[in-house]
């Protein structure tokens, strides 16, 4: 009640007032617990398997099952940020790892929570090393990118081989510089660090656009090798070489099938220049998980194919990145890569088990090693030791070539070698056909290996006479019975 001006609270007034404020400082704190509780358990489910339960990068799908090894983080070390190198990220940053991913890694994209639910994982990882978090980060400012020009161009290759990126990136920026091949060429968590390779764009860490990129030679990756130039080189300098790494990126052509056109004579050399500007197609690999000894974390991740063919002969030719090669002389294997097509091409959708064929459906194969650049012809009913044979009769040539980091493998056979055992090539026909990579050092050998799905060739038929013949045909006709009505009009009139 109010006397004189006075505010005088009754008893009653006095426990309901001290009850609403009790009731709003415990609330406060209970809604944050209950929102890191939401975080905690978001994380648990869907986290902790790589990164651990204790954020130590340490869960039971690390080791031998990531390439890379995940993220710890309660070493309060972030890679992908906006922040100088040595600060801390902001939390968009976390978000944007976490929607977007890392291409290339086990990380995938996650898309699948709402924003409340990002938020709340992202203030549960942050929990793991508190201190990191203490201030408020400060993005530095990313401006706009400049037009692309040529001497644009040519001042970023300049600062590339100023900063000797080529080191780690190597020459052609395949990831094949020398110190990239050392042992102790390792992150500070002690783990083996690989450089990107440049020309694959779409498995650019943090992200491939020239913006990205300009991020990310601004801000480093903390806890790897790559360093920040944001104290070395001007904006101007790194947007130049922004734009020149943009320029080593390849386009990337998935899909299920390659069209194979007909050439007078298939080349027989790797770089002769009807290669480069025959169609590819890409295609993704991934490690051989189903059988023992498995290959959970492979590097070969991308392999190209090109093919032309002729009026007896089919080359088909194989490209991939392997930033060192292996001939099997430091104790290790020998690189290697094998297609596998069915003897038997089926008019439906059946085809073999997609490595090494079965029992029922057996596969013709095309072996190449480096040891000795040789390849050979082999058939195979399923992955055990005894199902695997190597053909007497030998129809295959080979030629390959390894420069800079890459790897181009050139397998030319008869369309119709007359061995039921071999796989016949006929023009119109959908061919499948699956690659599978051994990179030596990687100690892929026999089942352990880098494999793709089914796919498949398809040599263009030649383009019969009619096309050519017949268009011409039918004018002549029309012009002729255009010709024989105006004669009977004309008659008719008279």
């Amino acid at each position: 009640m109010l006397n004189k001006n006075k505010l005088i609270i009754t008893e009653g007034e006095i426990t309901l007032k001290t009850l609403i404020v009790f009731a709003i400082m415990i609330l406060v704190p209970f809604v944050s617990s209950a929102e890191m509780d939401r975080g905690k358990m978001l994380y648990d489910s869907w986290c902790a398997q790589c990164h651990g339960y204790e954020g130590d990068g340490k869960g039971y799908a690390s080791g031998q099952y990531t390439l890379p090894q995940p993220r710890a983080f309660d070493s309060g070390t972030y890679k992908f940020r906006t922040t100088p190198s040595g600060e801390r990220p902001t939390d968009e940053d976390i978000i944007r790892s976490t929607r977007k991913g890392n291409p290339g890694t086990t990380m995938p994209p996650w898309t699948r929570f709402t924003d409340d639910e990002v938020n709340e994982m992202v203030e549960y990882i942050k929990t793991f090393e508190e201190e990191t978090f203490e201030y408020d980060a400060e993005p530095f400012q990313m401006g706009k990118a400049p037009a692309v020009s040529d001497a644009l161009l040519t001042q970023g290759k300049e600062i590339f081989d100023k900063a000797k990126c080529w080191e780690c990136h190597g020459k052609a920026g395949r990831g094949e510089g020398e110190k990239g091949w050392q042992d102790n060429f390792k992150n500070d968590w002690g783990t083996r660090a690989y450089p990107t390779d440049l020309t694959q764009a779409w498995e650019y860490r943090g992200g491939a656009t020239v913006e990205d990129i300009f991020r990310t030679v601004t801000s480093g990756f903390d806890g790897t090798p790559m360093a920040s130039f944001q104290s070395s080189y001007s904006d101007e300098e790194r947007w130049s070489l922004s734009h020149f790494v943009t320029s080593l990126q390849t386009e990337r052509k998935t899909g299920s099938a390659l069209s194979v056109k007909k050439v007078d004579a298939v080349p027989a050399s790797t770089d002769d220049a009807q290669w480069d500007a025959a169609d590819y197609l890409d295609m993704p690999m991934s490690g051989q998980l189903m059988f023992e000894p498995r290959q959970f974390a492979p590097v070969i991740t991308n392999v190209r194919m090109r093919s032309l063919y002729s009026d007896s002969e089919i080359g088909v030719m194989i490209e991939w990145t392997d930033k060192k090669p292996n001939k099997g002389d430091d104790g290790l294997p020998s690189d290697a890569v094998r297609l596998q097509f069915p003897v038997t091409v089926s008019d439906g959708p059946e085809k073999p088990y997609f490595f090494l064929g079965d029992k029922n459906h057996p596969v013709n194969l095309w072996f190449w090693k480096a040891s000795d650049n040789t390849a050979v012809e082999q058939n195979a009913k399923g992955q055990k030791e005894n199902d695997l044979v190597q053909q007497e009769k030998n129809d295959m040539l080979a030629a390959a070539n390894y420069s800079d980091g890459h790897y181009r493998v050139l397998f030319r056979r008869p369309l119709d070698s007359g061995d039921e055992n071999d796989i016949t090539f006929t023009p119109g026909k959908f061919i499948p056909i699956s690659v599978t990579a051994f990179d030596g050092a990687q100690n892929e050998q026999g089942l352990r290996a880098t494999v793709s799905g089914w796919y498949y060739v398809m040599l263009e038929p030649p383009t019969p006479m009619k096309v050519f013949v017949m268009p011409p045909l039918v004018g002549l006709a029309f012009i002729g019975a255009g010709m024989g009505i105006r004669k009977k009009l004309k008659e008719g009139i008279g």
